[in-house]
């Protein structure tokens, strides 16, 4: 197997995704920006799991003890960490069932682990760095948005603990039935920007095209400028 090895140069901006399927992921690797996986690259979660496990620093993370067989309703079968499964907030029945390893075995291949491993540590490791963050919440139409962003400012105050300057940009989507209705609703805190998408397709479902949101690169496309002049701009100023 060919290890890529990520060099993180000084005055360098990092993009990775987090949360709560691997669209996120996807968008940056289309689009070049992708630096590396997180250990929530590919898999299912929210932000306060995430945030649990951020602040005690993944210590149980990959814990055997919490780590559990489950099985989706294709019947495929997964692993799920069950340590945090309650929530504040709302979120997609898909991303409230604790953090699921959708596609790695983090109980029985050693290797996998450790994998996994690596990427929380990495993240750990962040320090003096530029960080540009991208996260999808799952449609959910239950969500307190409020609530999400105050969750998301707790993330960004963490990562600014260690020293790194950060800016996180949430996707997250409502229906619309025409497509003169087609648009982006921004909404800002601090460093936190959420882009809200009217579309015509849940980024979900067999179709590829939709799950990855290519009918709607064209508003992708606003979100994505945006964040390569937030690069630019923590390029021009230092840390």
């Amino acid at each position: 197997m060919i290890k890529k090895e990520i060099s993180i140069k000084d005055n360098d901006v990092i993009f990775f995704s987090l949360g709560e399927n691997c669209l996120a992921d996807g968008i940056l690797e289309r689009n070049n920006l992708k630096s590396f996986s997180s250990p929530f690259s590919s898999g299912r979660s929210n932000i306060e799991y995430i945030l649990n496990f951020e602040k005690e620093n993944y210590i149980d993370f990959l814990n055997k003890d919490f780590l559990k067989y489950e099985y989706l309703q294709t019947g495929k079968k997964v692993v799920r960490n069950k340590k945090y499964v309650i929530t504040e907030n709302k979120y997609h029945d898909l991303s409230k069932s604790g953090i699921e390893f959708t596609h790695h075995d983090v109980i029985n291949n050693e290797e996998v682990r450790q994998t996994i491993k690596r990427r929380y540590t990495r993240l750990l490791d962040l320090r003096n760095v530029n960080i540009i963050i991208l996260y999808h919440h799952r449609k959910c139409d239950e969500t307190n948005l409020n609530l999400l962003m105050q969750h998301f400012n707790s993330l960004a105050k963490i990562y600014e603990d260690r020293n790194n300057k950060i800016t996180i940009f949430v996707m997250c989507q409502k229906i619309i039935k025409d497509k003169s209705e087609r648009c982006i609703k921004l909404y800002s805190l601090n460093n936190i920007h959420l882009y809200e998408f009217y579309t015509l397709n849940e980024w979900a479902g067999e179709n590829k095209d939709i799950f990855w949101a290519k009918p709607d690169d064209d508003l992708l496309r606003i979100m994505i400028d945006d964040m390569q002049k937030e690069k630019q701009n923590m390029l021009s100023t230092s840390i």
